[in-house]
């Protein structure tokens, strides 16, 4: 059987020959000089920024602030909030690279990330100013150079008492206005190596210290150009924007808004926590476009929030990061306007999005999984078994393996890692399974979290998908715990809102119906909600401590 077709990479192997082309700060700078001035560009629940009003502000920022950060990180720790996207803008036009960091992020693990990444300046609001140089005062390293600080608050940060670390950290306090500072000369194109980092994403850490994931300039405009082209975003599109900015998600947010001339709405994490609100967000907002977590629209949907009449202007809801279970998807599109498209993206950090599957009216139908799909222009897949031979046979599973123009550089200040220097090389093994079916992948869980019970290899994810297909769950995760005789699997659980609460008897025969006896898990638990990560996706490791310190207090 010949292999399933691959979109390649254009120019690959010349990426120098591609110029001002294929950088995504020309494509910023365009933008920002085709749209209207008086057109909204940025919205948050206080404030709207024009395309001029954008372009006049970066240009100061740039030139009063950030103009001998150039080749360096800047971090930026705030609320997430229209500034928050300005502050990104800025930092790319003075050459540098942005670094994300999630306001509501613990300022232990902030420290950690900046320790470790060096960045040239740390740009916060009042609350998280005060909240850094309290936590430094207390962690105070005579050998370490303090961190540039630039607080953006119209309130006045209470300084008083770190008033030793705010002047060792050259401290800066302005308003968000830039009241008082001269305005910066127009913007103008330069040129940028399309290899130059653009962004420094720092993963979630599960193997310990986080890890910085570079995006290159290239990276993103291969995502961006090509979504807003495959979407048709155009100037009047209103986009809702739910990711945190440390998370890969927000670069479609705001750059393929810019691609297309379009608005988009920076949600606040209050807003987020609150499904009322976040309805009320959608309709009011009049939003056209949304990309979220399938989490996310599950916790929309149980609310209630979602109708084809409030969420009429909708035209594609978009969702990544974690799998749909098919229940919720066919529950979904029951709920959205019969125009609105359905679109399931994938990849890693590493990759950004590199393959895609627009659901079809056959995928709501069936019982089987959603596809991750075919890659995006400007990436290449493949799978490939543990003898690294490709496999091109539908239905035998192999690692997801990724190159071209969607992989990024590896990571920041780690170039010995060993997936760095795959990286070099223009390649990224996903540590992911999946299978070909009809020309399209299907995913089937990590590799890493690939267990034994009773000697045989068992896949968590592939429980989970089965416990995905149960109509009367709303979420699932799997875990494999220690036990008396070895490995034991045990299934957490949130009940759909509106069923009954499966019998553990329901739920062991519906497994059984779709698994080998060996991979039906020995305990059940129902809870009210699992926990999430910043970034909206199940906390597998928070999840497992909540079972555990639940079970020693029973023992």
């Amino acid at each position: 059987m010949s292999s399933p077709t691959l979109e390649t990479t254009p120019a690959a192997m010349d990426r120098r020959s591609l110029g001002l082309q294929a950088v995504l700060q020309r494509g910023v700078h365009q933008a920002l000089l085709k749209w209207p001035d008086a057109w909204p560009l940025l919205r948050d629940a206080g404030h709207e920024l024009s395309y001029g009003d954008c372009r006049q502000w970066v240009s100061t920022a740039r030139e009063q602030l950030l103009a001998d950060c150039g080749g360096q990180a800047v971090a930026i720790w705030m609320d997430k909030q229209a500034l928050y996207a300005q502050c990104i803008l800025a930092t790319l036009f003075s050459g540098a690279r942005y670094l994300p960091l999630d306001g509501a992020q613990p300022v232990e693990r902030v420290q950690a990330i900046v320790a470790d990444a060096r960045p040239a300046l740390l740009i916060l609001d009042a609350a998280h100013a005060e909240l850094w140089l309290q936590a430094q005062a207390q962690r105070r390293d005579p050998d370490t150079r303090p961190t540039r600080l630039l607080v953006l608050s119209e309130q006045t940060p209470a300084l008083e008492a770190w008033a030793d670390a705010w002047a060792e950290a050259q401290g800066r306090w302005l308003s968000p206005k830039l009241t008082g500072l001269p305005p910066g000369p127009a913007l103008q194109e330069e040129r940028i190596d399309p290899g130059a980092v653009a962004a420094i994403l720092y993963t979630s850490g599960s193997t310990g210290l986080p890890k910085g994931v570079q995006l290159s300039q290239l990276n993103v405009l291969n995502f961006v150009s090509w979504a807003a082209q495959t979407l048709g975003l155009q100037h009047e599109d209103r986009l809702l924007n739910l990711a945190s900015f440390n998370f890969d998600l927000s670069t479609f947010d705001l750059f393929a808004a810019l691609q297309a001339g379009a608005s988009v709405y920076i949600s606040h994490e209050s807003e987020l926590r609150h499904m009322a609100r976040l309805g009320e967000l959608l309709e009011q907002q009049a939003t056209t476009v949304v990309y979220g977590v399938p989490s996310t629209f599950g916790l929309l949907l149980r609310s209630g929030v979602l109708t084809p009449e409030r969420q009429s202007a909708l035209r594609h809801l978009i969702f990544a990061g974690e799998v749909m279970p098919k229940p919720l998807l066919q529950a979904l599109a029951a709920q959205l306007p019969r125009d609105c498209r359905l679109y399931n993206f994938y990849g890693p950090t590493e990759t950004n999005v590199c393959l895609w599957h627009p659901v079809s009216a056959e995928d709501l139908a069936s019982d089987g999984p959603v596809p991750i799909g075919r890659p995006i222009r400007g990436a290449e897949v493949w799978l490939q078994d543990e003898s690294g031979r490709h496999i091109v046979e539908e239905g035998h599973q192999g690692e997801i393996w990724v190159a071209g123009d969607c992989v990024t550089p590896g990571y920041w200040q780690r170039p010995d890692d060993a997936n760095s220097h795959q990286h070099r090389l223009g390649r990224h093994a996903t540590g992911d399974q999946g299978s070909w079916h009809r020309g399209s992948l299907l995913y089937h869980g990590r590799r890493d979290r690939m267990v034994k019970i009773h000697g045989f290899r068992v896949e968590l994810g592939e429980i989970e998908a089965a416990l995905a297909r149960q109509s009367q769950l709303a979420e699932c995760a799997v875990l494999a715990l220690p036990g008396a005789s070895g490995t034991r699997l045990l299934a957490a659980y949130v009940p759909r809102e509106g069923c009954c609460v499966p019998g553990t008897l329901a739920l062991k025969q519906h497994c059984a119906s779709l698994l080998p006896a060996y991979m039906v898990p020995q305990q059940w638990v129902a809870l009210a909600q699992l926990p999430k990560n910043a970034n909206g996706k199940i906390d597998l490791r928070r999840l497992q401590a909540l079972i555990l310190d639940e079970e020693a207090a029973q023992s």
